[in-house]
């Protein structure tokens, strides 16, 4: 009976390590390609006065859309009002280029690299998040 309780206790041991892993990974695919596409967008926006035009709206929809599917694997790993910021500004985008702000575009596209980059920190596997 002793070599059963060690044997389960390895077994959910590797299974919790697979978790993490898994976790780490899906978080980290997911605010990379937010990051990635906001650093395209930031690219493509930079000598533009006039932001209303289709290939900005593209790229929009393309961030918009990857943070849609993304954010509902990460949903089951934190909750969703930690995560909700990134899907609040990718909408304030929209609008913006909507309505040719580019000040307040810049400034949204600013907070949705840093929310993606500290999530990103603190959603990661690390000692820290452990103790």
């Amino acid at each position: 009976m002793k070599i059963f309780s060690k044997v389960c206790l390895v077994l959910i041991f590797l299974f919790l390590v697979a978790m993490c892993i898994v976790e780490d990974y899906v978080a980290s695919t997911a605010l990379a390609t937010v990051e990635d596409d906001c650093l395209r967008l930031e690219e493509m926006t930079a000598n533009l006065d006039n932001i209303v035009t289709m290939e900005v709206a593209l790229a929009v929809d393309t961030l918009e859309y990857n943070w849609t599917g993304n954010e509902s694997k990460l949903c089951y790993l934190v909750n969703h009002k930690s995560i909700q910021e990134i899907g609040m500004e990718i909408a304030k985008l929209k609008v913006y280029q909507q309505e040719n702000d580019v000040k307040e575009f810049r400034a949204s596209l600013e907070a949705v690299k840093f929310y993606s980059h500290s999530y990103l920190h603190f959603m990661g596997a690390s000692l820290h998040n452990v103790i």
